[in-house]
């Protein structure tokens, strides 16, 4: 919809107001509780973490949802009136840890809530006023008991002020206006500049020397031409890029805007603002600036919300496919190893070794809903972790040259030697024990994955038959070790003691010691899934009910077949008995998304584990 094409005269508009106001219909009208209102409308979710989760960001923010919700308490106070709503919203973090990204949400929050909703402004006004603000004092009073309190100093800007001379208040016209960033309506964005060069004019505007050719007076508002930011950005939103680096004549203009609601023009009547300003800056920068005595006042207007790195693993995965879409084939884990690195190296610190961190980082995975996960979680927001570690613009550098370096394939395995040379083994990194616990941790969790890839690819499909089979008779024996019975041996027909060896076999593979009580807690276990699948209809699937368990029977199998293997599985030179083999499991590997170079990476890497198994 364009704006302004269609208009209403303002006597009309502010009755019918009135009468939705009294129907208990709110309408947003001024930039606060727009921005408010537009997020809200997206929809909400509430985390076991105790903060609301906000879907409209949902596409382009992960994994740090609690700080959106601090940003919401803000709109929130900011929308209801409250004082707050003249304080500098401040995003404060470590460089690419999404300050810019959460405020071009807010950019493109506002575009497309007010495509479907446009916002009422003065029609023809330069800086799109908000109607209100031309309705007299004695007709104000009356929005007051709605909760609505304009004030009395608050007038249109000066244009508006000068054409309301020329017509009574009822007949000036009124339009509809969507947000633009292109077009500079409601959304503005000041970036850093040369402070010996930069002057007012990009915050406030200037005198047109072609329109006071045409005026004649530099009293006349209409010689203004009114395209800084904060002009264009009214009604809306105006992002502050590296705030604290702007010179400080502009931080005192801003200090004005946001304190008092309006600016000064040189020969013009003040020109108030509904406005939202928002700046980012980093860490050291804002230390750096809070440092200086001179700007305590500027500080006294900010409020301050800091954005740390994500610390779930699996939403950083989703941050780095954002930033890099891969170019070239890759495989399953070239995403997730990097994005396990990347978490660890914020998590290390508050690990004491290498077990601790690779817990954490699954504690910290929001799909974990368990008690323990929760509880960490909440304790990682009270003391504010995530402000160090490795930036996800580096992580994303790192795998846009290995895609260059590897066009024929990308693997896993170039992605760990890329980590290990760019982030443990160059100087810049030497004496950083977190990269390296943070390396440990990547190399064993990932290690951990191939082994299931490869134990697949060797064993194939067609052994689901024989893990039921197995899983039957393991559950007979271990129901009868649990309930001190005996089992009929299905060959002699007579009563036998269950099955030690089957027993222990198990245990071993699921890395449980073999004491009664774990034995009997895992049968409790599989009886009340069993129980509770059958009494919602569902028939029993050891896969998905039971997953772990289903994997240690897999091991199982694994480790009997590959002892029938007599030669080394050598990718490059396989012997005449595993030649077969080994081209099977990279047929294998390949079916489950490895380049072929990739799966003979991966055999070659973990052909360790079958030498281990055979003996």
């Amino acid at each position: 919809m364009k704006n302004n094409l269609i208009t209403f005269k303002l006597g009309s508009w502010y009755r019918d107001l009135l009468n939705k106001l009294e129907n208990g219909e709110r309408i947003p009208l001024f930039a606060h509780e727009i921005l408010y209102n537009a997020i809200l409308s997206k929809g909400t979710e509430k985390r076991p973490e105790g903060y609301t989760k906000y879907k409209a960001f949902e596409t382009e923010i992960f994994g740090i949802d609690y700080v959106i919700d601090r940003i919401m308490q803000y709109f929130s106070a900011s929308a209801q009136g409250q004082d707050i709503a003249k304080r500098i919203l401040l995003l404060i973090g470590p460089p690419g840890s999404a300050k810019s990204t959460i405020v071009n949400m807010f950019k493109v929050i506002l575009e497309d809530y007010t495509a479907k909703n446009p916002i009422p402004a003065i029609k023809d006004c330069p800086v799109h006023d908000n109607p209100l603000y031309a309705i007299p004092y004695s007709q104000r009073q009356e929005l007051k008991k709605y909760g609505i309190n304009i004030g009395d100093e608050l007038l249109p800007c000066p244009v508006c002020q000068k054409k309301l001379q020329e017509v009574e208040w009822e007949e000036l016209e009124i339009g509809l206006i969507n947000f633009s960033r292109t077009r500079g309506i409601g959304i503005a964005t000041y970036a850093p500049m040369d402070p010996n060069t930069a002057d007012d004019s990009i915050l406030i505007g200037n005198i047109s020397l072609a329109k006071l050719a045409l005026y004649k007076e530099e009293t006349d508002p209409r010689v203004w031409s009114y395209t800084g930011v904060l002009q264009t950005g009214n009604r809306g939103l105006v992002e502050f890029v590296e705030m604290l680096k702007a010179k400080t004549e502009h931080l005192n203009i801003l200090l004005t805007a946001s304190q008092d609601k309006m600016i000064v023009l040189k020969n013009l009547p003040a020109m108030y603002l509904d406005i939202i300003i928002v700046g980012h800056t980093n860490q050291t920068e804002y230390e750096k600036f809070a440092s200086r005595p001179d700007t305590e006042a500027f500080r006294d207007r900010l409020y301050i919300v800091k954005v740390p790195y994500n610390l779930d693993y699996k939403a950083e995965i989703r941050i780095l496919r954002k930033l890099v879409h891969p170019s070239v084939p890759i495989d399953p884990l070239v995403y997730k190893a990097l994005a396990y690195y990347t978490v660890a190296t914020r998590l290390a610190r508050y690990a004491e070794d290498l077990n601790t961190l690779k817990k954490l980082i699954d504690l910290m995975d929001q799909e974990n809903k368990s008690e323990e996960a929760v509880k960490i979680r909440k304790k990682a927001i009270q003391e504010e972790w995530g402000f160090s570690g490795l930036s996800p613009r580096k992580s994303a550098e790192l795998l846009s040259t290995l895609m260059v370096k590897y066009a024929e394939g990308l693997s896993v395995i170039d992605v760990l030697e890329g980590i290990k040379s760019e982030f443990v083994d160059a100087p810049k990194y030497k004496n950083n024990p977190e990269n390296k616990q943070a390396y440990d941790a990547v190399i064993s969790y990932i290690d951990e994955e191939l082994s299931n890839y490869v134990m697949e690819a060797f064993l194939g499909t067609s052994i689901e038959e024989e893990v039921k089979s197995y899983f039957q008779n393991y559950l007979k024996n271990l129901e009868a070790y649990v309930k001190k019975t005996k089992i009929i041996d299905p060959a002699t027909n007579e009563e036998r003691d269950p099955d030690e060896n089957i027993l222990q076999t198990v245990d071993s593979a699921l890395n449980q010691i073999s004491t009664f009580e774990r034995r009997k807690e895992l049968y409790e276990r599989i009886a009340s899934v069993i129980a509770s699948s059958v009494i919602r209809g569902k028939g029993f699937e050891l896969k998905d009910e039971l997953p772990e368990l289903y994997e240690a029977i897999k091991r199982v199998f694994f480790k009997e077949k590959i002892k029938l293997v007599g030669g080394s599985i050598d990718v490059e030179m396989p012997l005449p008995e595993t030649k077969g083999i080994v081209r099977d499991m990279i047929e294998n590997l390949k079916k489950a998304g490895f380049p072929e170079r990739s799966a003979k990476l991966v055999i070659k890497r973990l052909e360790h584990m079958f030498r281990k198994e055979r003996k």
